[in-house]
């Protein structure tokens, strides 16, 4: 999984979606090169949603993995690996849900903001941490600052990622390995009518922004 990510160097993220937007979503990804996406469980019918789509993708046999993010108990942990997670991403580090995932074999992304939750997080058996919310506490000045000491620390960093090549530029820049992109790739409205052709579109621009960015 870290492999994939590092290459892929973006790890999208969509939410509260119906099934039909999910596979639109799914489908347009995987035609545009993209290999894995998040997909964040905080609706309340986000269960049925995510099994619709794992069943979708193995329906069309897409290319694809989904990570299962906001997860915040180890019982949804255990229901999304059931269900067919790739990858489980919390906001925060949960001892008994990185027990889990490392237990049964399931990539942990946990969540972590201070250096010390960053180190705690790697010791407990975490390869990446998602860094959040990377913008409200010092962005990418503050990946460099605690790389310094620590130059073999894997970051993603969630919140306040954008597609403007200066501010991707500057979170590769700070020794990212990669980063998460939500809302400014997929706008709450734009979720509201996407089309195949625009989800495409917007999967093959982010693909090509971040190859310049990072060649």
């Amino acid at each position: 999984m870290y492999s994939i990510l590092k290459t892929q160097g973006v790890l999208p993220l969509v939410t509260q979606i119906d099934i039909e937007t999910a596979q639109i979503i799914l489908r347009s990804a995987a035609d545009a090169g993209i290999k894995i996406i998040e997909f964040a469980a905080r609706s309340n019918d986000s269960k049925e949603v995510f099994s619709q789509m794992i069943n979708f993708k193995k329906a069309n046999n897409l290319n694809i993995k989904i990570a299962v993010g906001s997860i915040l108990t180890i019982e949804d942990a255990e229901t999304y690996h059931k269900l067919g997670a790739d990858c489980i991403v919390c906001p925060h580090t949960d001892l008994e849900i990185g027990n889990y995932c490392i237990k049964n074999n399931i990539y942990w992304i946990p969540g972590a903001a201070t250096l010390n939750e960053i180190l705690y997080a790697n010791k407990q058996g975490a390869e990446i941490v998602k860094l959040f919310p990377a913008d409200k506490i010092g962005g990418s000045g503050y990946v460099k600052a605690i790389k310094a000491p620590f130059p073999n620390l894997k970051i993603m960093p969630t919140g306040g990622v954008t597609l403007e090549e200066s501010n991707l530029k500057s979170w590769f820049k700070s020794g990212v390995v990669c980063v998460g992109i939500g809302s400014n790739l997929f706008s709450k409205e734009m979720l509201q009518h996407l089309t195949y052709d625009q989800s495409l579109e917007a999967f093959q621009n982010l693909i090509e922004v971040i190859e310049k960015i990072r060649n």
